[in-house]
């Protein structure tokens, strides 16, 4: 019994590791979600932050469908900073101009949480299943604080669990395959 538990240690480490900058970002998703609604101006700004960090962490996960020449990682390395580029660009707008006069802070947090979701979802199609996740997450998490806005803790709560048994299904069937 020692054995079979000592050898599925490595597969839960092989899924745990490259898992924990996603993990560190539904985290700080979470918490900046509840600050949209409960201190927008410093939430609006801590978002500005975090989306190169999404950015970086999405082309972390997409390094290794980037190809094998040095090549074609250039040509991933140059799409995916015009893609991300552009999101930054579009997030930056929303503080220009006559913009905040008419988006005040919170507004403009659910529309950065819209935005970014999208862009890391449609990442995640083109690159890693993981970025999808936490797009969709983002999305759901917006959506449902936009309509919920009153219960912020209970959606973060109920997010925190969903990533959990995700996370758990995730693991088990990792296990599974690999002691076959």
């Amino acid at each position: 019994m020692t054995d079979a538990h000592s050898a599925s240690k490595p597969s839960w480490l092989k899924l745990l590791i490259p898992s924990l900058p996603y993990l560190a970002l539904y985290i700080a998703s979470l918490v900046l979600i509840g600050m949209t609604e409960s201190q927008p101006e410093r939430a609006t700004t801590l978002w500005k932050w975090f989306m190169p960090v999404v950015a970086l962490v999405s082309m972390m996960g997409g390094w290794r469908f980037s190809g094998e020449d040095a090549k074609e990682k250039g040509v991933y390395i140059a799409k995916q900073l015009l893609y991300w580029g552009a999101v930054l660009l579009v997030i930056n707008l929303l503080f220009m101009g006559d913009t905040p006069n008419f988006l005040n802070a919170e507004t403009q947090g659910f529309v950065i949480a819209y935005i970014l979701g999208l862009s890391a979802l449609l990442s995640g199609i083109y690159l890693d299943w993981k970025m999808s996740l936490f797009g969709a997450f983002m999305i759901a998490s917006a959506i449902g604080l936009a309509f919920l806005d009153d219960n912020a803790l209970l959606i973060s709560l109920a997010a925190v669990l969903v990533a959990g048994v995700v996370m758990l299904l995730l693991l088990r069937r990792r296990g599974g395959k690999s002691s076959d």
